[in-house]
């Protein structure tokens, strides 16, 4: 758990995740080495949820009270900020997500100071379907973990699939800490689907690259967005191989082109997080990244009003997300945000990558 010094009159954002700390950090303090915005720094207070809801919640009601924050980015889970819409709301609390679940913003009347980074559930769908579209494949199993990240799509496949006229042979379940989901694979290859899209977060989607592996499974892998860090294929190892990933083209820096919108943001982090810290930058690096980006553009879209007035300041950075977050350009996706949707629902900026001989490489853009 880490406190940065404060004044006052500065600008207070805090987070509740370290998953993405080094990177909202890394940026804000790219912001302050700038002067600031309208001369004041960002100070950032970074408290630790453990990935569990409750804790998540505690924090949350710390950072809102006792803390007195401007705003909050995080938790970086769907479970963790699904948990926290009712209390964004009834604290009054801005409150940007790093985390992609649509239940986290819906509805949008109970997600009034919610809102979050990456595309939903449904863009993630739409953007696996139209790949598989693509592919000439027809019939598609879901396998997901039975919680908030893996139930959401399995309540959506259905009706998304239907407008790509393409049809879903079955829909298996795994708890996220099992070993092996031999079983479910099994249960799925009676369907005979084409490809198999898989709702999880690192490390279950090894688990079910090796489970797969294990049995000859012969329909593709498709990762949802859950599987976006080299941790995957790390952890998975030759199994990953051939895999596929709806993910972020953080992930393949060098196959962007120099045209691309996203080609500045995203060779800027990598450079800055390689400088910095001596490695790649992942997807989940680059949702705290996006996040700040959200939260910069925010702030200074709300006209700077007197950051003494805490919460005319939350109110005002509140009313600029909803409004003023139009075709921002992120590294994980390109964001707008509406009143009736607190998320982004455009595809542009996501990206299918393939694991090839050990790394991810860009197959397909949107």
């Amino acid at each position: 758990m880490k406190k940065l010094s404060r004044t006052p009159r500065n600008w207070r954002r805090a987070s509740l995740t370290l998953g993405a700390v080094a990177l909202a950090e890394l940026y804000f303090d790219g912001v302050n080495d700038d002067g600031g915005i309208d001369g004041h720094p960002v100070e950032l207070v970074l408290l630790d949820s453990g990935s569990t809801e409750g804790t998540a919640v505690n924090q949350f009601r710390k950072l809102a009270i006792e803390e007195n924050v401007h705003a909050i980015l995080g938790p970086s889970s769907s479970g963790e900020s699904i948990a926290l819409q009712t209390f964004s709301k009834d604290l009054t609390v801005p409150t940007i997500a790093l985390a992609s679940s649509s239940k986290i913003v819906e509805p949008a009347e109970d997600a009034t100071y919610i809102f979050k980074q990456y595309s939903g559930t449904n863009e993630s769908l739409m953007a696996q379907l139209e790949f598989v579209q693509s592919e000439g494949w027809t019939k598609v199993g879901l396998l997901h973990t039975n919680d908030g990240y893996g139930q959401d799509p399995a309540s959506r496949i259905e009706g998304v699939a239907a407008e790509y006229d393409i049809e879903v042979t079955g829909i298996e379940a795994f708890d996220a800490t099992t070993t092996d989901v031999t079983a479910q694979l099994n249960k799925l290859d009676e369907g005979a689907p084409d490809v198999v899209l898989v709702w999880a977060v690192n490390p279950a989607n090894a688990v079910v690259a090796k489970s797969a592996s294990s049995i000859g499974f012969t329909a593709a892998l498709f990762n949802a967005p859950g599987a976006g860090s080299a941790a995957y294929i790390e952890n998975a190892g030759d199994a990953a191989e051939g895999t596929y990933l709806q993910g972020s083209v953080v992930l393949a820096p060098e196959s962007l082109a120099e045209d691309s919108p996203q080609f500045e943001i995203t060779n800027t982090l990598v450079d800055d997080f390689q400088a910095e810290y001596g490695e790649a930058a992942g997807q989940y690096a680059a949702n705290g990244w996006d996040g700040a980006i959200l939260l910069e553009n925010a702030i200074r879209a709300a006209g700077l009003p007197d950051p003494a007035d805490v919460q005319a300041t939350r109110d005002a950075i509140r009313d600029a997300l909803e409004s003023d977050t139009n075709e921002v350009v992120g590294v994980n996706a390109i964001y707008t945000f509406t009143p009736e949707f607190h998320g982004s629902k455009s595809l542009g900026g996501l990206a299918v990558l393939k694991v090839t001989d050990g790394k991810f490489e860009v197959v397909m853009t949107y």
